[in-house]
């Protein structure tokens, strides 16, 4: 062995003596040695510096670090790799987001030491070269501190510090004994081993949930270890509560799983315990992609969706803001195409028996209307069923009684949209001459149906066409004594008018013969004018 070499090798034994029992216990990767591999030429290639090539002599017992048996096992502390810069990725984004100001979209990369923040409607992913995912919900701010690899190990050191707001993470099993992804907090330190977990920080303090694997939680100089299913508040002062178990996750199985409104509302009641609600909506069950957010106590609402499957989250969040663990809803929106206004009859509207006209507004994508009438009691057995109307007004005969309708646009390829609200439609009959008319001296008294409330037009004419009317009138009573006219052939006609203004169509006009003489059997001779 050469002087040199001797000197090297005694340098090595006095790092060796001075190395700490922990250090050889430290976070450590494993590198298999190759042809031509040196401790020095190691230190270059990986060590952040590489003359400390003899901290790994003495580690590892190497006699001679220019000659390292081929398939030789190294153990290389991971802090004195060499970090090598990483980014992330936005993966996902709703709304706007700015990094360093900038705004940001899906695929843009991200790197160590930018500024995020999320509007008011936004929702920021990034996914980490590991496969961690980080959420950065909507009013957010929080700075990308650290984001680094290394050659010879995997996964990345990451520290995340939230300013305001919240951060939801998944981030894949770390190794070793020090946690490599770290989410900071103006009043805690969260120290993430492998875990499904959130982090939120206020002016009021900052809070950490854990849904699977955990975290370490450090505040206040105590620490608390937080397992799946806990929680833990640290206050403003940086005071560290005690860990709590998570709000259980609610029951949705109350929830619609189907619409055809295009505006999705969804209530849950608030239980024992909970101050309100957070939901989540997405397109898939992994929830990457977050389409709309609501938390509170009221109703939540998810406008501008198209048509298609989707997954509902909630949790309970408590009066302290501790949120729970997830439930998840899935159901199917089909709102489309849209059903069109209904026009005429107006809804609980009147009309007379006979030829009854409907109209409805043009409603978009609609290349055709499909039209029920039904009775009152439902739509199970519609009496009237059209899918081949293409203009937006039809008429159809009915007879008297109660009635309600619809109309549904459908497509050029026949994909139907909702139905419209059903109208009620009350068509009402005619009043009738229901009685032969009667002399009593000159008069001739007529009397017909009636129903209360109503009042009565009447005409008494001498052509059918009734353009030669000889008496006219209303009435608040079925019926009305004329002054008795000479011999001709009359005819009589009423109509009803409801308490609530609706004007019923004209009778038949029944003929009346009054002769010059004549028994009073031969007065009345009806005949229906059609």
């Amino acid at each position: 062995m050469t002087a040199c070499r001797r000197i090297l090798v005694l340098l090595a034994l006095s790092l060796s003596m001075a190395l700490p029992t922990l250090a050889r216990a430290a976070d450590e990767i494993r590198y298999r040695v190759v042809a031509g591999d040196t401790l020095i030429g190691i230190g270059e290639r990986f060590l952040t510096r590489p003359q400390a090539w003899p901290r790994l002599q003495a580690l590892n017992g190497i006699e001679d670090p220019y000659r390292i048996p081929v398939g030789t096992e190294l153990r290389i502390p991971r802090a004195l790799l060499r970090p090598e810069p990483r980014v992330a990725r936005v993966v996902a984004l709703r709304g706007e987001a700015f990094a360093d100001g900038l705004a940001l979209a899906e695929g843009a990369e991200v790197a160590a030491g930018a500024e995020l923040r999320t509007a008011a409607d936004a929702h920021l992913v990034l996914a980490f070269p590991d496969g961690a995912l980080v959420a950065l919900p909507a009013a957010s701010s929080a700075r990308l501190q650290a984001l680094h690899g290394y050659r010879l190990a995997p996964g990345e050191e990451v520290r995340v510090r939230v300013h305001d707001g919240r951060v939801e993470a998944t981030v894949p099993p770390q190794r070793g004994p020090a946690a490599r992804f770290r989410v900071d907090t103006p009043t805690a330190v969260i120290g993430v081993r492998g875990t499904a977990f959130r982090v939120a920080a206020s002016p009021q303090g900052s809070r950490a949930e854990v849904t699977e694997g955990r975290v370490a939680v450090q505040a206040g100089g105590r620490q608390r270890e937080l397992a799946a299913g806990f929680g833990v508040l640290a206050a403003a002062d940086g005071r560290l509560g005690a860990a709590r178990a998570l709000p259980s996750a609610p029951a949705v199985d109350g929830l619609p799983d189907f619409f055809d409104d295009p505006l999705p509302r969804f209530a849950l009641p608030l239980s024992a315990g909970v101050a309100a609600w957070r939901y989540q909506l997405a397109a898939s069950a992994d929830f990457i992609k977050v389409l709309g957010e609501h938390a509170g106590s009221a109703e939540a609402r998810f406008p501008g969706l198209p048509d298609g499957d989707y997954f509902l989250r909630v949790r309970a969040i408590t009066a302290d803001g501790l949120e729970g663990h997830d439930a998840v809803h899935a159901f199917r929106l089909k709102a489309r195409p849209e059903p069109p206004f209904l026009a005429e009859p107006a809804a609980a509207g009147k009309v007379a028996a006979g030829s009854v006209a409907f109209s409805w507004s043009g409603a978009p994508e609609a290349a055709r209307y499909r039209l029920q009438i039904a009775a009152a009691e439902g739509f199970a057995a519609p009496l009237v069923d059209r899918a081949d109307i293409a203009a937006t007004a039809v008429e159809h005969a009915l007879d008297a009684g109660e009635y309600q309708w619809r109309v549904a646009s459908l497509r050029a390829d026949g994909d139907q949209g909702p139905w419209s609200p059903a109208a009620a439609l009350a068509v009402r009959p005619p009043a009738e001459l229901t009685e032969a008319p009667q002399i009593a001296g000159d008069t001739l008294v007529f009397r017909w149906n009636g129903e209360a409330g109503q009042v009565y037009d009447y005409q008494f004419a001498g052509d059918e066409a009734f353009t030669q009317v000889r008496a006219e009138g209303r009435v608040v009573e079925p019926g009305v004594e004329l002054p008795r006219p000479g011999p001709e052939t009359y005819f009589m006609r009423v109509r009803a008018i409801d308490a609530d203004g609706f004007v019923g169509a004209w009778s038949g006009a029944q003929r009346v013969v009054v002769p010059a003489d004549f028994p009073w059997w031969m007065l009345f001779l009806p005949l229906l004018a059609l």
